[in-house]
């Protein structure tokens, strides 16, 4: 199944979050921000179960089977992030 296909008929919930602040997806999936920069950039932190698979969206158009790191495992953040 493509993106878009997922994404056909959703409706886009708009937030503004600041640095520590999180977003629920369901009851498993945790969304936070856990930097920003100066240059309009944030970083997010994303808690979820193994077995849901987390990949950034340009890596499902250009490499459908790849693997979503180089081990497999993602990659923890120190709190202080």
């Amino acid at each position: 199944m493509a993106t878009n296909d997922i994404m056909e008929g959703a409706i886009m919930l708009v937030l503004s979050r600041k640095v520590g602040e999180s977003v629920l997806i369901s009851e498993s999936i945790r969304v936070t921000v856990v930097q920003s920069t100066n240059h309009g950039r944030i970083r997010l932190g994303i808690e979820a179960p193994p077995e849901v698979r987390v990949l950034r969206e340009e890596l499902t158009k250009s490499c459908s089977n790849s693997t979503p790191s180089k081990n497999g495992k993602a990659e923890a953040l120190p709190t202080s992030a």
